[in-house]
């Protein structure tokens, strides 16, 4: 039994690579699910997993996995698996959390979520990002008012997809094969964040930008992106830059009282007020390295403790099983999933001639 007086929640993961491991280490210790197996057409990932999370069944086919009885299902395949696998799991019956992007356009994604609707199941795409603790930060600032009405909303992203499995040909990559190739593996983060801080009305009145692939790599289809995007009152823009160093993931918000910023490879925080100017200036600037330094010593403390980028999926997943149990809604409403989607779609619609892969 959990907290709420009912048997823990049924689960199998469908797919054993490294995200998986992320939802599994939740599973594994959380008293409102029940890990019944794990699923992957490789032997040795599946049997690694079923090990050592302690998994007492493994199935090489998702229909196998689905016969289990099961009350929800994890998808951490590949994305161009997502659509035909969550289908399924709703006809079967079982709630599904898919990690992202759970479908090639809106239009796919809307499919899935009316077929959820339809069978009074929850779909949930996974948008752990939102549980990271600078966002939560940024969250509490924008709510107490300290940053007044947020008029201008950054996210950047900086991370070399010409490298590894996104850029390499001998290597099975995640994303490649998507509208926006490897670029588009990350678009759903950077618009739900750029949504969410813009206050997610859902509405985005214009996008102009250009999606490229700038660094000559058949494989990775896109690797750069710079957008500009106007959403009712809020502005903002998107980056991705594969060209430069080091690693960044930096997300700014800026309104009419003040402004914050951040970095979730390498979390800081740093808030300017509207006073921080002029004959206040230096004070802020001393706050400010202060604070900077704060945010190092937390870093380091934050990766000794193995409090990664990835520390929001827990948070998430809690929220899930707890509606689930309960009969709450979800903790990532349908229509963040499809305003996230069609927001995708905006952006991959910005692509240049795309240089294709080798067959």
């Amino acid at each position: 039994m959990n907290g709420f007086g009912a048997a823990p929640l049924r689960t199998g993961v469908l797919g054993c690579g490294a995200i998986a491991h992320e939802h599994l280490e939740y599973l594994e210790s959380s008293p409102l699910a029940d890990l019944v197996s794990v699923g992957d057409r490789s032997p040795a990932a599946r049997r690694f997993a079923a090990d050592r999370y302690r998994v007492p069944a493994t199935d090489a086919e998702a229909p196998d996995l689905l016969a289990r009885d099961i009350d929800v299902v994890h998808i951490c395949t590949p994305p161009a698996t997502h659509p035909a696998l969550v289908a399924m799991a709703l006809e079967a019956g079982v709630n599904v959390v898919c990690e992202k992007p759970l479908a090639p356009s809106a239009d796919a994604a809307g499919e899935l979520l009316e077929l959820a609707a339809s069978r009074g199941l929850m779909l949930v795409e996974s948008q752990n990002l939102r549980w990271n603790d600078p966002v939560l930060a940024i969250d509490r600032l924008a709510g107490s008012g300290r940053l007044g009405e947020v008029r201008d909303v950054e996210v950047s992203l900086w991370f070399d997809l010409t490298d590894g499995p996104f850029g390499d040909p001998n290597l099975t990559g995640p994303g490649v094969d998507l509208p926006a190739g490897a670029v588009h593996d990350f678009l759903p983060h950077l618009s739900y964040l750029f949504l969410h801080h813009a206050g997610h009305s859902g509405s985005v009145d214009e996008v102009v930008g250009r999606l490229e692939n700038l660094s000559g790599n058949p494989r990775v289809g896109y690797d750069h992106l710079d957008a500009l995007i106007v959403a009712g009152s809020v502005r903002g823009r998107i980056r991705v830059c594969s060209d430069v160093a080091p690693d960044g993931f930096r997300i700014a918000v800026r309104g009419t009282r003040g402004g914050v910023e951040t970095d979730l490879y390498q979390p800081y925080l740093r808030l300017q007020d509207e006073g921080d100017t002029g004959i206040g200036a230096p004070i802020e600037q001393l706050w400010s390295g202060l604070r900077l330094v704060g945010a190092s010593v937390t870093n380091l403390g934050g990766k000794v403790l193995r409090h990664g980028g990835y520390h929001g999926i827990p948070r998430m997943l809690e929220a899930v099983y707890t509606a689930i149990a309960t009969g709450g809604p979800s903790p990532v409403p349908p229509s963040w999933i499809l305003s996230t989607a069609l927001l995708n779609d905006r952006l991959a619609g910005l692509a240049t001639d795309r240089t294709e892969a080798p067959s």
